[in-house]
C-alpha cells in the first residue's frame, strides 16, 4: 500500500469542497460537504474532489515515477514548518510527510485527486505550493494561478517550473508553451522575486530535444539515409539558413517541408489558423431572442419597482 493511502483524516482540515469551499466531512468511507451536502468517493483510501463526481480517476501502476522535481526544492519543503502543496506531483520517487500531492490520476504517493482550476483545499491553507511541468497541460493556467494563491497563506511561497521551447509532449494535454512574459502574468498578482532558467532548462535541452525527436521523425518517415543527411548539418549551416534565406533550400531542408502535418506540429516555429463564424440557427436565434425579451422584462420591472417602491 502507498504512503499516502490512509491520510484523509490527517489531511481533512486543509480540505474544502470543490463546488462551494465549505469544509468536508469523512464518514462511511466518503467526504460531504458541510454547505451543498455533495459528496466525494475514496478511491484506494484517496478522496477524489472533483467538481463532476461521476468522474473515475486512473489509478497508474504503482512502480510509475515521472520526472523528479529538483532535490534542493524537495530538500527545502521538507524543512518547512507547515504544509506544502505539490501541485501536479505525478508519481514521485520521495514522500515528504508535510508534502500533499495532488494529481488528476492516483500516482502512488498521491494524497488528493483534484483539479487545479478548482482546488479543494480551504483559503490559506499552505506555507509553499511547488508546481513543476504543470502548466503548459492546463487548459486555464490564470484560472490555476488564482486558485494557488487562494490557498497559499499571506507570505506563502510558489516555486514552479514550465514550459517554454519544447516539442509537444503528453498530447492532446500540451496546451502552452509560454514566454518570461506570459508567465509574468499568469503571476501578475503575486509578488513575483525572479523568474530565472534552472539547470534542467538551459539552452541545450532546447537543442538536445528539438535534434532528438526532429532526427527520430525523418528517419520514421523518409528513412535512416535522410536522418544522417540531417546529422550531418552543423549548427553553423542551419545559423546560416536563417539569416540567409537563400540557404532554406536543399534534400534537408525539403525533407523537413516534407514531413506530415502532424508531425510539423509537435515542433514547429508557429500556427496558421483558419476559421469561419458558425451561422446562427433557428435555435440560436430563438435563444438570442429569448435572451433579449428577459433583458427587456427585466428592465421593465426594475423601473416599474422603482416607482411602486420596490428600490
Amino acid at each position: 500500500m502507498s504512503s499516502s493511502a490512509g491520510r484523509p483524516s490527517q489531511i481533512l482540515p486543509l480540505l474544502a469542497c470543490p463546488r462551494c469551499l465549505n469544509p468536508l466531512g469523512l464518514s462511511a468511507g466518503e467526504l460531504s460537504c458541510r454547505g451543498c451536502d455533495a459528496r466525494y468517493a475514496m478511491v484506494r483510501d484517496r478522496p477524489v474532489l472533483l467538481e463532476d463526481a461521476s468522474v473515475e480517476p486512473r489509478v497508474m501502476p504503482e512502480n510509475h515515477l515521472s520526472n523528479q522535481p529538483p532535490p534542493e526544492f524537495l530538500d527545502w519543503v521538507a524543512d518547512l514548518d507547515g504544509w506544502a502543496l505539490n501541485l501536479g506531483a505525478g508519481g514521485t520517487a520521495r514522500k515528504i510527510p508535510n508534502c500533499i500531492e495532488m494529481e488528476y490520476s492516483i500516482f502512488r504517493h498521491t494524497d488528493i485527486v483534484g483539479d487545479a482550476h478548482r482546488l479543494p483545499f480551504a483559503n490559506e491553507s499552505f506555507d509553499a505550493v511547488i508546481t513543476f511541468n504543470t502548466f503548459e497541460h492546463l487548459i486555464d493556467p490564470n484560472t490555476a494561478a488564482r486558485e494557488i494563491r487562494r490557498v497559499l497563506k499571506p507570505g506563502g511561497r510558489l516555486i514552479l517550473h514550465t514550459a517554454f521551447l519544447q516539442p509537444v509532449h503528453e498530447p492532446p494535454y500540451h496546451f502552452y508553451n509560454t514566454t518570461e512574459y506570459g508567465l509574468r502574468n499568469w503571476f501578475r498578482d503575486f509578488e513575483i522575486d525572479d523568474v530565472s532558467v534552472s539547470a534542467n532548462f538551459q539552452p541545450g535541452f532546447v537543442l538536445s530535444w528539438l535534434s532528438a525527436e526532429i532526427r527520430r521523425a525523418v528517419a520514421a518517415e523518409q528513412g535512416e539515409k535522410a536522418a544522417e543527411r540531417l546529422g550531418a548539418m552543423t549548427l553553423d549551416d542551419w545559423a546560416d539558413a536563417w539569416s540567409d534565406p537563400s540557404r532554406r533550400t536543399g534534400p534537408v531542408w525539403d525533407a523537413l517541408g516534407r514531413l506530415p502535418q502532424e508531425t510539423q506540429k509537435r515542433f514547429s516555429a508557429g500556427f496558421q489558423l483558419q476559421a469561419t463564424r458558425p451561422k446562427e440557427g433557428v435555435w440560436n436565434g430563438l435563444r438570442s431572442d429569448a435572451r433579449e425579451n428577459a433583458k427587456r422584462l427585466r428592465s421593465l420591472a426594475h423601473r416599474v419597482g422603482r416607482k411602486i417602491g420596490w428600490r
